[in-house]
């Protein structure tokens, strides 16, 4: 079998010393440029938050390190795959985020000590992001409601502040006291048709035949037993504690 001497494979007759270092550093310059293009590939992309593509593109890339894991620490409490966070919403401090964690990687490269940690969530849609395609629900949805949807994307783990819970409304309803970050559902939102999955198995309430929404204030007839809003029907809060209500409906 014919043998490759270093200087016999790069080597021209008549070659020096330093044409060969030279021909070495050619030969080895493509693959520096490379790596320096991925590196400034996700400084690019991290610059522009496209946190997705810095997920396909570790995938995919030998020169990048990414990990999976189960659960991480969030201001020293435990967040697992499958819980619901609350996340920061950098344009409404007083209204954060809600997701579910999907997915927990961290990315490196290999010649880098820069660790980007990443989570996958599934978006919930919360009162004010609704209301803007449907104005007129804005009377029936709780400022603790959330909507389930089908958007997923990444984003920075250290934008998750803490875990949060969703329960359904009966859930919801039997609590003493309302914990902040306790949140109920019951409907999907979809947000490419902008609607609701599932409104018209609601039931309605109240001369408005509205949904119910457990943060107003509602009174019972004593006679046909159905709800109805104090506002829609001209009462005021603790009128009718200590004697009976009879509805319009039922006079």
């Amino acid at each position: 079998m014919a043998e490759f001497k270093e200087d016999k494979f790069f080597r021209k007759q008549g070659d020096s010393d330093d044409s060969v270092e030279k021909l070495k550093k050619k030969i080895s310059k493509p693959k520096q440029q490379n790596l320096i293009s991925t590196s400034q590939k996700i400084k690019e992309m991290f610059k522009k938050q496209q946190f997705k593509d810095i997920v396909n593109w570790a995938e995919k890339d030998t020169s990048i390190t990414l990990h999976e894991y189960d659960e991480m620490k969030v201001n020293s409490q435990v967040l697992k795959l499958g819980q619901y966070a609350l996340i920061k919403n950098a344009k409404n401090p007083s209204e954060d985020f809600v997701g579910k964690i999907q997915r927990i990687v961290t990315i490196k490269e290999n010649k880098s000590t820069k660790l980007i940690c990443l989570c996958e969530v599934n978006w919930f849609y919360r009162k004010s992001e609704i209301i803007k395609f449907k104005p007129q629900a804005k009377q029936w949805i709780s400022n603790n409601e959330v909507f389930s949807t089908n958007c997923t994307d990444y984003i920075l783990a250290s934008s998750i502040l803490s875990p949060c819970r969703i329960v359904t409304l009966e859930e919801y309803e039997t609590c003493s006291q309302v914990d902040k970050g306790v949140f109920f559902t019951r409907l999907e939102w979809l947000p490419t048709k902008k609607k609701f999955d599932g409104l018209s198995k609601l039931q309605n309430h109240c001369t408005c035949k509205q949904p119910q929404n457990p943060d107003q204030i509602y009174i019972q007839c004593d006679k046909c037993q159905k709800w109805y809003h104090i506002t829609c029907v001209g009462l005021k809060k603790g009128e009718y504690e200590q004697k009976e209500y009879i509805c319009g409906c039922c006079r």
